[in-house]
């Protein structure tokens, strides 16, 4: 390989282990908030008694948010897609 070659090699390298870097630290971030939220749900599931109680899990979002965040979730979604 010429020089060249491999300083462009290298850059792109250099880029992608950077872009790699930058997406686990934004994962990471978010992490422990989705762990909260699966073990909220998790206590108001083992907390119903009834299947109307489970229907109103079902509807609401862990930790009661207020939040009008568009990737907010629902616990009765958590449960349908096997993340409880």
């Amino acid at each position: 390989m010429r020089p060249q070659q491999r300083t462009w090699t290298g850059q792109i390298i250099g880029l992608f282990i950077v872009l790699v870097i930058v997406l686990w630290f934004m994962q990471m971030q978010r992490a422990p908030l989705q762990l909260l939220e699966r073990r909220d749900c998790e206590h108001a599931y083992q907390a119903a008694r009834t299947a109307a109680d489970s229907a109103s899990v079902d509807a609401r979002q862990p930790l009661d948010a207020t939040r009008t965040d568009p990737h907010a979730v629902t616990c009765g979604e958590l449960r349908k897609a096997g993340r409880l």
